[in-house]
């Protein structure tokens, strides 16, 4: 199957686009996902790479005639988001990718967010596999679908384009989480947003401690699993690699 691997981007400077933006196309550049084409779809970011690093486009343009395996295909304005269910700007460019699969002639849509890394070959070995449905991961710390990985097959382009007809305004109210009509919740493969679980404390468990800058030190959070199959929501300061052996 052609599939092609995207990620939203708002990238506010050189130094976000470092730590965060080149870290995934540099994760993502020789595997372990099977893609035709990585591509960044962009909500109107004020800073842009070097064309040598990678190339950006209009939304607009026809994407099918460039050959550049990675792209950013961007948003000439920024819609950002207003509040934690008020967030058009990731709607708009999460979106268009369904209409960027159809131009390619994709089979399938594979979607990784910029915080987000595949870490076992058993979980790569799925993505990459995967002929039918839609399909998410699962946050047992949140306990909820972890959308921040996602994996759409052609068999649901129609059910995505709906999705998409059905709001043409952005204004979806409530978290993607609860509204995209994805197809399976996949619990067998272990994996969580590590930044944003807290160790105990101890004494200091309080949340009144939360915003004093000491006990919001990678100490204080949890480490990313050995055994974990991807991380979301990876900070620059956790290291992790994909296992090559499992």
């Amino acid at each position: 199957m052609k599939s092609i691997l995207f990620c939203t981007s708002y990238i506010r400077n050189e130094q976000a686009w470092q730590e965060r933006y080149q870290r995934w196309l540099d994760y993502y550049e020789d595997g372990p996902i099977a893609a035709s084409k990585k591509i960044m779809i962009d909500d109107g970011s004020p800073y842009l790479p070097p064309p040598d690093l990678i190339k950006t486009v209009p939304f607009t343009a026809p994407l099918s005639l460039f050959n550049d395996d990675k792209v950013i295909v961007r948003f000439d304005n920024n819609l950002g988001r207003q509040s934690m269910s008020v967030y058009p700007g990731w709607w708009r460019s999460f979106l268009h990718s369904v209409t960027l699969a159809r131009e390619l002639g994709a089979d399938k849509i594979i979607h990784i967010e910029s915080d987000a890394y595949i870490l076992s070959p058993r979980l790569a070995d799925f993505i990459n596999g995967i002929e039918s449905g839609w399909h998410v991961m699962w946050s047992e710390c949140y306990r909820f679908p972890e959308t921040a990985i996602q994996v759409v097959c052609s068999d649901q382009f129609e059910i995505f384009e709906q999705f998409k007809a059905r709001q043409p305004d952005l204004n979806y109210g409530d978290l993607a989480e609860n509204l995209l009509p994805f197809t399976s919740v996949n619990r067998q493969f272990k994996g969580d947003r590590y930044s944003e679980i807290r160790r105990n404390r101890g004494m200091f468990r309080s949340k009144k401690f939360d915003g004093i800058p000491l006990f919001q030190e990678s100490f204080f959070r949890a480490k990313i699993p050995l055994d974990a199959d991807f991380v979301t929501q990876a900070l620059i300061s956790q290291q992790f690699a994909f296992r090559k052996d499992d």
